[in-house]
């Protein structure tokens, strides 16, 4: 009898297909909600919050087609995979180059003062 295949991350995938499903269920109930704490905010003089919520939600909420209704800012960092492990920096000294000229040297002379006593 063949084995039943074991998805690629075990158990824990479908563990997050059930919480992205429950939450697809819930999108329209958490959109008002978040849209109701965003005019609280309005009514409340706070503009800025206000503002910064509005543009969450242009930035985040996709198009009926999944994709964004906007594109992401050019000022947000993409993120790029690069290596991470051990890095090994070798320096070098090119020969031949003097070294960078002190200006001379300042001398003070000490002259001593007689005093009176006083």
């Amino acid at each position: 009898m063949p084995k039943k295949p074991i998805p690629i991350g075990g158990p824990h995938f479908s563990s997050v297909r059930k919480a992205r499903e429950a939450l697809r269920e819930r999108a329209f109930e958490l959109l008002d909600g978040y849209i109701a704490v965003i005019k609280q905010a309005a009514a409340a003089g706070d503009y800025e919050t206000a503002a910064k919520g509005y543009q969450h939600l242009l930035e985040h909420m996709p198009d009926e087609d999944g994709t964004r209704m906007i594109d992401m800012g050019i000022d947000k960092p993409k993120q790029i995979e690069a290596y991470s492990g051990p890095a090994v920096q070798i320096g070098i000294q090119l020969g031949g180059i003097a070294p960078k000229a002190l200006p001379p040297p300042i001398t003070v002379d000490v002259i001593p003062v007689e005093s009176d006593g006083k």
